[in-house]
């Protein structure tokens, strides 16, 4: 697997889902990939369930982590640009896939992997007590609130699996022997098999499969189906009243009903209609596979194995349609092996009209064709130390350092003399500020740095965010932006659709603050990047970085670590849980922080930023003061401390350590919380100097007002240097 391609952007290959065909495409395509093809996966879950283990992870043999596969790490380690957004729509006609709350994406080819919804419509009351298993994504999330909930009971549960297919058999085996593991009492647990058990299955695995469910004890409803489902109790067609505690509905599946909605042709059951070359028939544009799709020649159940083989398939035609070969058409099997696991070690195969065979040694093999196949999509961690990761980061983390900046500017001749320049170089802020006669003073800032992420309106909605903290900090009101975009040379209408989603993402941002976006320059370069500059208005006091009073408790809105969480990102070896978290906290306005701290009394307030925190509160302090923080407080989103203890960290981190002298008792702080305390912030918190009577008020109304990471990290002493506890 390799990193992004520097080649200019010829054609946009775009896969929207995070099936089980789309993630063998990213591996296909990041170990031999095509100069000028660009790969780009929308999903709006950064986590892909691998179907085939979710029964041993419900019983226990698999933790969450083991069947998923990490989708933001194998997207950057094969090169993919990956936007994690929800779908809501194409439009064909323009090439673009549709969102509810961004700009369209464009696509020159376009694959569908995003898999099936369960139809309730047949039983009433499923939607409102039904416990679906699929999306997959979020079964493993309702079945713990549904153990919560029995753990309350003072008998055993009753619980129902509503479908006799392959899936409702595995789930209620697994949800006996997930009791068994567990501290919980046995259930009593009913299968209501409607159509019959398992009828896709040949008769022999049938019988061995009924077998297995009666060993277990778990009661059999055969050929009745389930009409409606209240909140104690299942009805039958035949008027059979089953108590129950939870109804877990597997049955008939259909189309996510955005899917349903599009003018997408459809086959009779409802799937996206494809032919054997797996596109649409009426957009050689456009593929779809897995679930969510039916090959009119040759429709096949909706199973996993479809999806698992047309991966390879799939990868091979578009790079085919992109290199103007033919396409090759897809055959699917007719006989292919299905296993089911039926307890502890055991399982059944089967195969084609007759062959079914039982024991431990099928669930080996089960284990091992699962286990091999989830393998290939692993992302080893890299070593941070190793000399080919000496990346440069982007972001703030690719500022100046703090030194040379100021070796820079103090060569510089004293500035014209200004008398409207309130705030200026002579003592620099987070912004400048400038009387304009009777009016409010104008603040005035400006910030550039290169994109980290490959979605570039993601990037230009947190560098908005980023520039705007500035006015924020000073207390002030943006009144207006300019931007300057260096867009990467292509051609004409790539680096158009780049220029519109990062502008498109500029002024959502903006715009959410009330700041039009009045103009701008663009300019060609080797990387996407992106300046704002911001003028506000300040109609109250300005709050400068000094002012800090001996006792002030030091308030940070937002969580720290985006630092190292991109460092370790670029280098594939970031969780998605903990990019995903850190790339919400960047996407949080400081706007009502700084309305709340102000209004609380902040005294002295900036943005931590490129210089970390450390080189921020530093320059919150005068020669008198001193501050006191302590490690246990500092808000870190989850899996930062861990990246920080594998050595992970930003490029700029040697320069931002020289300001050490800030701190008060260094040989007591580790490596690892020293990358962290100097880590730069893109988008980072608002850090305030309040009263001590008014910090736990601010911190309330912070933490009401969704800054959920907010966090009193400490306070301003006598003496000088910041003692860290």
């Amino acid at each position: 697997m390799i990193a992004a391609s520097s080649d200019p952007v010829e054609t946009d290959i775009v896969l929207v889902g995070a099936g089980h065909a789309h993630v063998q495409v990213l591996r296909s395509f990041g170990m031999k990939p095509v100069a000028g093809l660009r790969l780009t996966l929308i999903t709006d879950r950064l986590l892909a369930p691998y179907s085939g283990m979710l029964p041993g992870c419900i019983a226990g043999d698999y933790s969450a982590d083991a069947i998923h596969i990490d989708v933001a790490r194998l997207a950057r380690a094969t090169g993919t640009r990956l936007i994690h957004a929800a779908a809501s729509g194409f439009e064909r006609a323009k090439r673009q896939v549709l969102f509810a709350d961004r700009a369209p994406v464009a696509y020159d080819l376009l694959s569908i992997n995003v898999g099936i919804t369960p139809d309730l419509s047949s039983i009433a009351g499923a939607d409102r007590y039904g416990v679906p298993v699929k999306p997959i994504a979020r079964i493993l999330e309702r079945l713990a609130a549904v153990e919560s909930r029995i753990q309350q009971l003072d008998r055993p549960a009753r619980l129902c699996v509503i479908g006799g297919g392959a899936a409702g058999i595995e789930l209620a085996l697994a949800l006996l022997e997930r009791s068994r593991r567990s501290a919980i009492a046995a259930p009593h647990i009913t299968l209501i098999a409607g159509s019959g058990l398992a009828p896709g299955l040949n008769a022999r695995m049938q019988r061995l499969a009924r077998a297995a469910l009666t060993r277990a004890g778990i009661f059999l409803v055969m050929h009745d189906r389930a009409v409606a489902i209240a909140q104690d109790n299942v009805l039958c067609q035949s008027g059979q009243r089953l108590a129950t505690d939870a109804v877990f509905v597997s049955t008939n599946a259909r189309l996510p009903q955005w899917l349903m909605d599009t003018d997408l042709p459809k086959a009779e059951n409802g799937g996206i209609a494809i032919r054997q070359t797996l596109q649409l028939p009426d957009d050689d544009r456009v593929f779809a596979v897995g679930d969510c799709a039916t090959m009119l020649a040759d429709p096949r159940p909706r199973a996993g194995v479809f999806a698992v083989r047309q991966g390879p398939h799939l990868a091979a035609n578009l790079r085919a349609v992109a290199a103007g070969r033919a396409l090759a058409p897809y055959h699917p099997q007719h006989d292919y092996l299905s296993i089911l696991r039926t307890g502890p070690g055991r399982a059944i195969a089967g195969r084609g009209r007759f062959l079914a065979v039982e024991g431990a040694w099928v669930w080996y093999l089960k284990d091992r064709i699962d286990r091999a196949f989830m393998a290939k999509f692993l992302v080893a961690d890299a070593d941070p130390a190793h000399e080919s990761l000496a990346m440069r980061c982007g972001g703030c983390a690719a500022k100046v350092g703090p030194d040379p900046l100021q070796a820079a500017l103090s060569r510089l001749p004293p500035g014209l003399a200004n008398a409207d320049i309130a705030v200026g170089l002579d003592a620099p802020d987070d912004a400048a500020i400038i009387r304009w006669g009777k009016e409010a003073p104008l603040v005035a800032t400006v910030d550039q740095f290169r994109s980290f992420v490959g979605d570039a309106h993601l990037f230009g909605r947190i560098a908005a965010n980023h520039a705007l903290n500035d006015v924020f900090a000073m207390g002030g009101t943006p009144h207006h932006a300019l931007a300057l975009a260096t867009l990467p040379h292509g051609k004409a209408e790539k680096v158009a659709e780049e220029l519109y989603q990062l502008l498109s993402g500029v002024r959502m941002t903006l715009d959410q603050s009330d700041c039009p976006l009045v103009g701008g320059h663009s300019s060609e370069g080797e990387a996407l990047a992106l300046g704002l500059s911001l003028a506000g208005r300040l109609h109250g006091r300005a709050l400068t970085k000094r002012g800090c009073k001996l006792g002030d408790r030091l308030i940070l809105s937002k969580a720290l670590g985006s630092g190292i969480t991109f460092a370790a990102d670029m280098r594939a070896s970031a969780r998605a849980a903990t990019v995903d978290a850190m790339l919400q906290e960047m996407l949080l306005s400081n706007r009502a922080a700084a309305q709340i701290l102000i209004a609380h009394g902040a005294r002295a307030m900036t943005d931590v930023s490129g210089f970390g925190l450390i080189g921020h509160l530093g320059e919150m302090l005068n020669a008198a003061q001193g501050a006191t923080i302590s490690l246990d407080a500092l808000p870190l989103v989850i899996g930062v401390e861990a990246l920080a203890l594998k050595g992970f960290a930003s490029s700029l981190l040697p320069e931002n350590r020289r300001l050490i002298r800030h701190v008060a008792n260094p040989s007591t702080i580790s490596a690892a919380w020293l990358a962290i305390l100097f880590d730069p912030q893109t988008a980072g918190g608002l850090l305030a100097a309040v009263p001590p009577d008014k910090a736990d008020k601010a911190l309330q109304a912070l933490q009401a007002a969704g800054y959920a990471m907010a966090s009193d990290i400490g306070s301003i002493s006598a003496g000088s240097g910041i003692l860290v506890q």
